[in-house]
């Protein structure tokens, strides 16, 4: 089975974003690029390939800016997404270990191309809860479900505010 992946980019992360994209495509994953153009802001960014991700559209997603940041926020705003904000091989793959992380971001300004695709790599081969000599597997499983659990309570409480 191909794993399909979505990404974007804004300006600052635009070139990145597209290294990152062609070093995928020649391993074969199929990539939905929801930026074609480096004209679109941030937020729309994270907006975007955080709902899509969300929506179990896709198995992982990368989103880029100038430092990460901003479109990790936004893409964080969504039950189920696990956005992680890396800036080495070692955070990417623990991401993907300890949090089950679905989506990367990664900032244009202070990433390397070359750094990026390591990084890329390890995202997208990198079991969740195995690997991890700190912690079982059955502790990482478990912590996952109490953060999802969490994640319900929160959309419950947005309700109770807004009602």
């Amino acid at each position: 089975m191909t794993m399909k992946v979505i990404m974007g980019a804004d300006p600052l992360g635009y070139e990145l974003k597209e290294q990152v994209k062609t070093h995928l495509l020649e391993q074969g994953v199929e990539v939905t690029d929801v930026t074609p153009s480096n004209d679109v802001d941030y937020f729309k960014v994270g907006f975007e390939v955080g709902r899509r991700i969300a929506n179990h559209e896709f198995d992982r997603g990368f989103i880029f800016c100038g430092t990460g940041m901003g479109v990790n926020i936004v893409a964080n705003k969504f039950n189920g997404v696990y956005s992680a904000l890396c800036e080495s091989i070692e955070t990417a793959r623990l991401s993907r270990i300890i949090n089950n992380a679905n989506i990367l971001a990664m900032g244009g300004i202070v990433m390397t191309p070359y750094m990026a695709t390591q990084m890329a790599d390890v995202f997208l081969k990198t079991p969740f809860s195995e690997g991890f000599s700190e912690a079982d597997p059955e502790f990482l499983q478990g912590a996952l479900k109490d953060v999802q659990a969490l994640e319900d309570k929160i959309a419950d409480l947005n309700v109770a505010q807004q009602g």
